[in-house]
């Protein structure tokens, strides 16, 4: 028994190279420290890949009763998730490799196409980044996201405010043809792994839905209209894209207004003044009245953070017309809730 223990003990150290006739050479040591660095690469490599995606489309990827989404799970193994909150908007994350992630997302994305209804193989998808890196996505002066869309001829945009919740996410939205996407993606995710995360990781959580910052993060309002924000997509048109890597032609990326081409009536701005206690009364639970006010005045609404007085100014931006219409649901919405006293919707 003594002896079978010195043996092993013997053997042991001549591994670690305590014995002078046993020495690990300066390469194999080299090598040792270089699969130490892979491993610790590996082990901080990206593992999930997280997309914020409306309502409509994550029923276009569920499918009737299920169907879709399960497919998808049987055949890759469960490494898709789609969150299942009843908002307007909802978190599709793919786990694994960035080659897994990628072909999982060349799947899902017609799916998200037909749905969006634009044209064939045209399809918009906005990809949630760490609001550390998102400076590196836009370049400097902006140059890289204009890359991006002479490159892979992409309307990019790099939206300016995190999602809701005290998060650090932002989102960098995609709009084109398919496989353009998946290979601007590949670019962009190659830069952010060289580009070390700084501070917190707070993901977005869709229970903290705003319907009224969607403009300025990002997101998507109730029964969003894809068809009215894209047919108006040029990408040679590129040249008055301003901070943040874009605005979507200076309309907003949550315009349901299709503008005229000719020389016709134009759309004008109008801006009203409330009391910021009365915001909820027209933004309604989860943003569902201002998104319903959108939609039946065709109108623009823009909510403007709080003045010092309290106040806050709503743009509104459409025709003559639709402007009227616009007020008047507002003026009708504060009088239904019970916080109506002798407030009014002011210009």
């Amino acid at each position: 028994m003594f002896c079978i223990l010195l043996l092993l003990v013997t053997n042991f150290a001549m591994d670690q190279g305590m014995y002078p006739g046993n020495k690990r050479s300066n390469e194999d040591l080299s090598s040792v420290v270089n699969d130490n660095k892979r491993t610790r690469n590996l082990s901080s490599s990206r593992t999930e890949y997280r997309f914020l995606i409306a309502a409509s489309d994550a029923n276009a990827i569920f499918g009737r009763n299920g169907e879709n989404f399960q497919s998808l799970r049987n055949k890759y193994h469960n490494l898709i998730d789609v969150s299942q909150l009843q908002t307007p908007e909802r978190v599709l994350i793919l786990f694994g490799d960035e080659d897994k992630a990628m072909t999982i997302l060349a799947d899902v994305l017609p799916m998200m196409a037909q749905n969006q209804g634009v044209r064939p193989g045209f399809v918009e998808l906005r990809a949630m980044i760490h609001s550390s890196q998102a400076g590196a996505v836009i370049g400097k002066s902006g140059d890289r996201i204009k890359e991006f869309r002479q490159k892979y001829n992409l309307d990019t945009k790099v939206f300016p405010n995190p999602t809701p919740g005290d998060t650090t996410e932002r989102i960098l939205s995609l709009r084109g043809e398919l496989p353009n996407i998946v290979e601007c993606l590949k670019e962009v995710y190659a830069i952010l792994d060289q580009t070390p995360i700084r501070g917190q990781i707070r993901n977005y959580d869709p229970s903290f839905y705003n319907g009224i910052d969607v403009e300025r993060y990002g997101g998507f309002i109730e029964n969003h209209d894809f068809q009215a924000t894209r047919t108006r997509f040029n990408p040679n048109h590129q040249q008055n894209q301003q901070q943040f890597g874009g605005n979507y032609n200076n309309r907003g990326g949550n315009n349901h207004m299709n503008y005229p081409q000719n020389n016709g009536p134009m759309p004008t701005t109008t801006q009203v003044t409330i009391p910021h206690s009365l915001s909820a009364c027209l933004i309604g639970p989860r943003g569902t009245r201002i998104a319903q006010i959108r939609q039946q005045s065709g109108c623009v609404i823009k909510f403007d953070d709080p003045l010092p007085s309290n106040d806050r100014i709503i743009s509104i931006i459409g025709m003559p017309n639709n402007i009227t219409q616009a007020q008047y649901l507002m003026q009708t919405a504060v009088k239904q809730s019970q916080q109506w006293t002798n407030s009014t919707v002011a210009s």
